[in-house]
């Protein structure tokens, strides 16, 4: 899998930004684009005639955290960075609680969507849990698996764009049959595509004829649960390649002092 930027789930750290609502705002804000290049005939005329010097000092490198709850949770658990539980409270009061130790999470309701308004708030919103609250969570909602939540926190984390950790040009397949949701029926079709052959999100569109937004979701959540996986890097076949033989006569030619 792609990535080189570790993070942990570290909430004091961890870059709370307000939810975006466009597919140009959300590339931006995942490429480290925090603002718009300003051109001419947006300035002022008097900033025109008389601009200026400003001396900007530009970091060699942006680090950008999470877009939301739902990316936190799926980068923290892909990486392996999330080992203590933590609860997220949803506007009307409903609680998430997330439990990695046993591998589980505890949610009023059995079905997903019901997660997307708590998922979709800040990522600073994740708070820990301690054990009496922990108890009573587990007391008051049955356990679920937490692969299903981990699918879920990568499908709607950030809507209709591939995530962070893939690559649209490189080729993807899914390393085991999935268990479809109920609540998403088409997904079946993908799942029975992308676990024939890599390929890369634009030809599963075509084979599929689903959305690219559509796939891109579906390959977002597919990583995020573990379900992923990148085609080997090919061989260079170009590359001269000399045998063992080949390479003691080269040797062997040299003139003595060159050995």
């Amino acid at each position: 899998m792609q990535g080189d930027q570790e993070m942990t789930f570290d909430l004091e750290s961890a870059v709370s930004a307000a939810p975006r609502t466009t597919t140009v705002g959300l590339e931006a804000w995942l490429s480290g684009a925090h603002a718009e290049d300003l051109q001419a005939e947006h300035l002022p005329p008097e900033t025109i005639e008389a601009p200026e010097p400003v001396q900007v000092e530009t970091p060699e490198t942006v680090v950008v955290g999470p877009v939301n709850a739902a990316e936190a949770l799926a980068l923290a658990l892909v990486q392996g960075t999330f080992s203590s539980p933590r609860k997220l409270v949803g506007p009307d009061g409903a609680e998430l609680v997330v439990d990695p130790q046993k591998d589980v999470y505890h949610f009023e309701a059995t079905a997903l969507k019901p997660l997307a308004a708590l998922l979709q708030q800040p990522a600073s919103a994740w708070t820990p849990i301690y054990s009496e609250a922990l108890n009573a969570a587990r007391a008051a909602n049955p356990a679920q698996p937490l692969g299903r939540l981990r699918w879920y926190a990568g499908f709607i984390a950030t809507p209709g764009i591939l995530g962070r950790k893939l690559i649209r040009s490189e080729r993807y397949k899914l390393s085991r049959w999935p268990e479809t949701e109920r609540e998403y029926p088409k997904h079946f079709r993908l799942a029975k595509e992308m676990v024939k052959d890599y390929a890369t999100a634009d030809e599963i569109v075509a084979a599929s004829g689903m959305t690219y937004e559509e796939v891109v979701d579906y390959m977002n959540g597919s990583f995020a649960g573990g379900r992923l996986e990148a085609a080997p890097k090919a061989e260079d076949d170009d590359a001269p390649r000399t045998s063992r033989r080949e390479r003691l006569i080269a040797r062997l030619n040299k003139p003595l002092f060159a050995r």
